[in-house]
């Protein structure tokens, strides 16, 4: 079994050492090959683009596309990040690449930055909006289409539907620590995809 994710920042593992970030522990945990394809900054569209190279290319069993915030950030409509993850997902597919789409973390507000993070182009509470918009499209697409997804925002909830703090960086609040990527590899270890 070989795994390429590809990705964003909350894929790369900005903030903490690259082996600590969760594809890299799920590696590790599942005895897996797993290779991390994550770009800090990188959009759904620049994704497509390194699609073929960076995923296809290395032949995998499986791939986990997971994207979307830096689209939203720039104020990019959410059917097109959509139509981002469905070209990915189906190219995968025609290379006989199983797909499993990644749903993104959500914002920790109060963990936010202000000096060190851009504002998003529409603003804060338009993106959070967007996210929740996109999480569940995300969701309702991937069930639609049998396809496998992991839930990372979920994990991020609590019981009252309220973040949970502790597993984002002490500097923003939109990047997983060390122990929020140990928890989005045991999630992803523990799907059914795996059995």
């Amino acid at each position: 079994m070989k795994i390429v994710c590809i990705g964003d920042s909350l894929t790369e593992g900005l903030g903490v050492d690259k082996e600590k970030s969760w594809p890299m522990i799920l590696g590790e945990l599942g005895k897996m090959e797993v290779i991390n394809r994550g770009i800090s900054g990188d959009t759904t569209t620049g994704m497509i683009g390194r699609f073929y190279q960076d995923v296809i290319g290395y032949q995998p069993t499986h791939a986990v596309i997971m994207g979307g915030c830096n689209d939203l950030w720039w104020g990019m409509p959410v059917n097109a990040i959509l139509a981002n993850i469905y070209s990915m997902a189906k190219q995968a597919l025609h290379h006989r690449i199983t797909p499993i789409v990644g749903i993104p973390t959500p914002i920790y507000m109060k963990g936010l930055d202000h000096d060190i993070i851009w504002e998003p182009v529409a603003g804060y509470p338009v993106l959070q909006n967007k996210l929740s918009q996109l999480v569940n499209e995300l969701k309702n697409m991937a069930e639609k289409n049998g396809w496998h997804y992991f839930n990372f925002y979920s994990l991020y909830m609590n019981e009252n539907k309220v973040i949970n703090q502790q597993y984002f960086l002490d500097t923003d609040g939109l990047h997983p620590n060390e122990e929020g990527h140990l928890d989005m590899a045991q999630l992803a270890l523990g799907s059914s995809i795996w059995t």
